[in-house]
């Protein structure tokens, strides 16, 4: 029996190689999305293909590791001391194409006793349209190239024939090698932080804190469900068109909580799409998981034994589980949905806990052209920008942030105008865009992009766009997001699955969604009202229409006649 003080020491050694696994991947890469908005994560696993740990920046990347090592590695028996097998087959356990994973064996005196592996989000991954997200995709080929599990790393040294294949099928291919080889130093360094702790604990006593870890997580985990009511509970919602087709597609979520277990089940949820708009089963887990991992509370770890007291059910031949081939590069954007039907779905049960819809998208952004500052060198670049965040019991929704596990960063302007030939004209908070509540949504961005001299692509993964972020306990629902070119000159929206043709100094205009609210809006106190007008988040207009607030802005203050006039004819 291993003492508690022990075992903590050991868990945070585990984690500890996965952080500097991370800040090794991060600060070698070369393209923005890894370096600077931290979409990677890494893993380990022991000899036997169990998850012992996680990087904790993209809680998005732990449903795909967890499900393509063990399923993918099991049966291999040519592996040799610094191998690397890339891998992104959402059909082999996978998420999308861009989120390429590399997994390393890692040997001691000739016998495998764990794998060292990462996931990390490429700009680019070859297909039709730059940045790996093209929109009006009918099967997987047409979404890029797709890595079964391909030995492509030997005595920690890439093939060079392996790697040149698939440079050579994408865009900015310099970039690209150097994410590639950021990679393999994340697991490099993985590989010997794990052997030292191997001979510092010896491989008798390793498995047994391993096997305490496992067993005292699910332990965790199992009295933490117990405190939950058991029941059945239900949200559904609905997405845009799948990029081929314009109808609106239902996602339902049913969660069975029984004792100290927990079923998460998508029946009900609309068939496999013609277009992108599928998920992989890692993707709908990841989704959800994120956000029960947050519902449960507490400073959990991330291993095996966490996800044992779980049941995924993702029928076949729907869009959260398509058959084999169908695309699924805009399957995140399902994943997110799933996240905000958890907290919907637990909301009367968990009023405290639980919060409004989010901005419920991850707006995957593309843009790709020739860059007349360099001689026309091609260029790529992907982003994904930040909402509203949903109104909670005791606060206001967050602006402008990414949501549930989707833990990156907003481009700073000054890396997107260095990196690629434009300007932002405007990167600022939507006013109005908010659920109005008790406690207000967060509000949207508007980013508005100018690409200057040279004709560009615009493309938009997204969704949102017809159905609002709803609101919870008579919060209302946010504003639904938006996207626009030329917005201020003969505008033209396009649609949430699109890519657009720009002309040389065109605008593409990214609007997102905001958060719902919480609560009866009339609640809201009339500061925290005339708060929100002054900073300029909530029109004077709306501060009237919809929190029954009359505000003085010459004066910045609160005619408290007129408001109580107000809200007895709003309520009424």
């Amino acid at each position: 029996m291993v003492s508690p003080g022990k075992l903590e020491i050991f868990r945070h050694s585990l984690k500890g190689i996965v952080e500097e696994m991370g800040v090794t991947l991060q600060r070698t890469a070369y393209s923005t999305n890894i370096k600077i908005r931290r979409d990677h994560t890494c893993a380990l696993f022991d000899s036997e293909l169990r998850h012992i740990a996680q990087h904790d920046i993209a809680p998005q990347h732990i449903g795909s590791l967890v499900s393509v090592v063990p399923r993918n590695m099991r049966d291999r028996d040519d592996l040799e001391p610094g191998d690397g097998i890339l891998i992104n087959d959402p059909y082999k356990g996978a998420v999308h194409l861009p989120d390429v994973m590399l997994i390393c064996p890692l040997f001691h005196d000739g016998e495998i006793i764990g794998y060292a592996a990462n996931s990390a989000h490429h700009v680019d991954i070859g297909g039709p349209t730059p940045g790996g997200i093209p929109t009006d995709s009918t099967d997987l080929y047409g979404e890029g190239v797709i890595m079964p599990g391909v030995r492509a790393v030997e005595d920690w040294e890439y093939d060079e024939e392996m790697l040149g294949l698939i440079t050579r099928n994408v865009r900015s291919p310099e970039m690209r090698v150097g994410d590639y080889r950021a990679q393999l130093g994340a697991n490099r360094i993985g590989e010997e932080r794990f052997g030292e702790l191997y001979e510092e604990y010896g491989a008798d006593a390793l498995t047994e804190y391993l096997d305490e870890l496992i067993d005292y997580t699910e332990r965790l985990v199992r009295s933490n469900i117990q405190e939950l009511p058991d029941g059945v509970y239900d949200a559904s919602d609905y997405m845009d068109g799948d990029g081929i087709n314009d109808e609106e597609l239902l996602v339902t979520l049913t969660i069975e909580i029984d004792d100290d277990e927990m079923t998460l089940d998508f029946t009900g949820t609309a068939a496999e799409n013609e277009g992108p708009l599928n998920c992989t089963p890692a993707m709908a887990f990841a989704g959800t998981m994120a956000v029960v991992m947050s519902l449960l509370g507490g400073d959990l770890p991330k291993n095996e034994g966490f996800y044992r007291p779980f049941e995924i059910i993702t029928p076949k031949g729907s869009m959260v589980n398509p058959t084999d081939d169908r695309p699924v590069a805009a399957g995140w954007e399902i994943a997110i949905r799933a996240g905000d039907l958890v907290t919907k779905a637990m909301a009367d049960v968990l009023p405290e806990e639980t919060i409004a819809a989010t901005k419920g998208i991850i707006c995957n952004i593309a843009y790709g052209g020739r860059d007349p500052r360099s001689d026309d060198d091609e260029y790529v670049y992907y982003e994904t920008v930040g909402g509203g965040y949903g109104g909670r019991a005791t606060k206001d929704g967050m602006d402008g942030v990414q949501a549930h596990y989707q833990n990156t960063a907003n481009s700073p302007i000054e890396e997107l105008e260095t990196e690629i030939p434009l300007y932002v004209r405007r990167y600022e908070y939507i006013q109005d865009s908010e659920g109005a509540g008790r406690q207000r949504g967060g509000l949207g961005i508007r980013r508005d992009m100018e690409f200057y001299d040279h004709r560009s692509s615009f493309t938009v993964l997204s969704d949102r766009t017809k159905n609002q972020p709803w609101g919870l306990f008579g919060g209302h629902a946010a504003r639904a997001a938006n996207y626009v070119i030329n917005p201020d000159d003969d505008p033209e929206v396009v649609s949430s699955k699109s890519t657009t043709k720009l002309d040389p100094n065109d605008v593409a205009s990214v609007q997102t969604p905001g958060g719902g609210g919480y609560g009866d809006p009339l609640e809201r106190p009339p500061e925290d009202v005339l708060e929100d007008v002054v900073n300029e988040k909530v029109s004077v207009e709306k501060a009237e229409s919809e929190y029954g607030v009359a505000v003085d802005l010459e004066d910045r203050s609160v005619d408290e006649a007129a408001t109580r006039e107000l809200r007895e004819e709003v309520d009424r």
